[in-house]
């Protein structure tokens, strides 16, 4: 205090309320502080951790709290400190309450804040009127400080939880929430996730659905094992069905004793759903390549029909005697079931024998269709069947119509021969087809020239020409489509005719069959693989002249 005579004025009270000396000790030794207020003359007594806890020391002169709360209150509590002393000291005389008010007080010398809580008792005197508020001073700042953190912590771990978009619980040991967040709300159409507190599975979900994750909770908290990441299908009142992918796990107590257990689902009705959907379209899909897979295989039988599993020898004698024969080999190797190559022989005249080679664009069933196409056009041209070029010049405008009409872009390339064996002669036209290889009786191997024309079904007028080439005895000449030529190896290149013409120089061929065999060779050779990326189709021929066997006298 700041005087003696002030101590003693304070103090001249003292020994009718406390035995001072008698407890002195005892105060300073204990965290509380007492205080003694004298209502009638307005002065007030601290005990020494009263005065500590403003930090002052006892022998400085301490502020009447009650009085001048300004002066150690914090402001933004008094308010509530000065309501709250004048609602106690103006209650009825009978009222037994006891003053219990907590607010930050001031330390007067390091100016920081601590909280306290003031507990206080009124004595009245004999014409009930209060003269004396008598009680003590709790520092209570640890406890406040702990309770704010846990509060934070516990808005934190809120603000959290209603952020995320899953679905976070706590149920009890008895399965009723307990703890929710706003997510989880929504998904039980409720207001607020305090609507779900003390609520079963039952009162949202169907008693069997209700049941599953009864009995599911009871086993993981008797065996303390989680379930992560389950798909479960869930049934709601109503007949309203969802799905979720959901995660349990026990609740442990500080004290290791399980509590419950927490959950976390979020839901999957959507992806379940679409999943489901695509499974039903893919059997759809499976059962319709299936039928497809019937019909290509029917398409690819009916193809292999259409050609000729072997051609006979054309064979024409001359006044001579002399035979000429044309002989025939060919290879058709479709890429899938069913190709857009085709090819076709078929005499002319007394003398003459048509070869025809195409290659459709694409491949699969509509190339195969417009391959079958071209061969019922050609049974419409065949009178034009001894001059390549307006031939093909009539299979073109035919073609060209028809995808006119559909509205389609197609095309077909095409390589017509005519070979004639009175004249010796190959006539050659082709329409946007690789040239075919010929090689000589000296074993010579070349392309020969063939005037550029576009493919079937481009160019409705377009002109085909022609070029031809003299035959002699031993004279072979193959037709291919460009699923041999454009084969690739390992780094893309292509094959091409000049690799395939280098291979028969060193394999020297003898017949027709060896040829179109040595060419295959070299694309496989070449490419390191038997397998091929588009259809190829061979088809050679060879030009022989003969004299015929003398006929062998009988001996009498």
């Amino acid at each position: 205090m700041a005087s003696e005579a002030d101590k003693s004025s304070r103090r001249s009270g003292v020994p009718r309320i406390f035995q001072w000396e008698m407890v002195r000790k005892a105060l300073r030794a204990a965290e509380e502080g007492v205080y003694c207020w004298d209502l009638i003359g307005g002065e007030i007594f601290y005990t020494e951790q009263c005065v500590k806890m403003m930090g002052m020391s006892y022998d400085e002169w301490a502020p009447n709290i009650f009085t001048e709360p300004e002066k150690t209150v914090h402001p933004d509590d008094l308010a509530f400190f000065r309501q709250t002393i004048h609602r106690f000291l103006n209650r009825p005389a009978h009222s037994t309450n006891q003053l219990r008010v907590e607010f930050r007080l001031l330390n007067l010398r390091s100016r920081g804040w601590k909280w306290i809580r003031v507990n206080g008792m009124l004595e009245y005197g004999p014409n009930r009127k209060p003269e004396r508020l008598v009680g003590v001073w709790v520092d209570i700042t640890r406890r406040k400080m702990a309770d704010m953190h846990a509060m934070e912590d516990r808005d934190l771990f809120r603000t959290l939880i209603n952020c995320l978009p899953d679905n976070i619980y706590y149920k009890n040991r008895e399965s009723r929430f307990v703890i929710a967040n706003e997510a989880t709300a929504r998904k039980m159409k409720v207001h607020t996730p305090s609507d779900l507190i003390g609520r079963k599975d039952s009162h949202f979900f169907s008693p069997e659905m209700s049941e599953i994750a009864r009995k599911e909770e009871e086993e993981i908290m008797r065996t303390g094992r989680p379930i992560t990441n389950r798909i479960h299908h869930e049934t709601w009142k109503g007949g309203k069905h969802t799905w979720s992918k959901v995660s349990k796990f026990p609740w442990y107590a500080a004290d290791g004793s399980v509590k419950g257990v927490v959950g976390i689902s979020s839901d999957v009705t959507k992806l379940i759903e679409s999943q489901q959907k695509y499974q039903r379209l893919a059997r759809q899909l499976d059962e319709r390549n299936r039928a497809l897979e019937k019909e290509i295989s029917l398409a690819r039988e009916v193809q292999r029909a259409l050609q000729p599993l072997q051609i006979p020898d054309r064979v024409r004698p001359q006044s001579n005697g002399t035979l000429r024969r044309a002989s025939f080999h060919h290879v058709y190797m479709p890429s899938t079931g069913v190709a857009g190559d085709c090819f076709e022989v078929f005499p002319v005249g007394n003398s003459g024998i048509g070869m025809l080679i195409c290659d459709v664009m694409g491949h699969g069933v509509r190339a195969a269709l417009i391959a079958a196409m071209l061969r019922g056009l050609m049974e419409q041209v065949s009178n034009l069947a001894d001059t390549p070029g307006l031939l093909l010049a009539s299979l073109n405008r035919q073609l060209y119509r028809i995808f006119d009409r559909a509205n389609i872009t197609m095309f077909a390339s095409a390589c017509y021969v005519y070979l004639d064996l009175d004249k010796r002669r190959l006539t050659l036209s082709g329409a946007g087809h690789p040239a075919p290889l010929v090689l000589q009786p000296s074993g010579e191997a070349s392309v020969p020239p063939i005037p550029r024309s576009p493919a079937l079904g481009l160019m409705e007028n377009a002109m085909f020409r022609e070029s031809e080439i003299p035959l002699e005895n031993g004279t072979k000449l193959m037709l291919y489509t460009d699923g041999l030529t454009e084969a690739r190896n390992a780094e893309q290149d292509e094959l091409g005719s000049s690799r395939i013409i280098d291979f028969l120089h060193q394999r020297a061929p003898q017949n027709i069959r060896e040829m179109l065999d040595i060419s295959l060779a070299a694309m496989h050779q070449f490419t390191g693989s038997t397998n091929q990326d588009d259809d190829i189709c061979l088809l050679g021929v060879e030009f022989s002249e003969t004299m015929p066997q003398p006929a062998e006298n009988d001996e009498g």
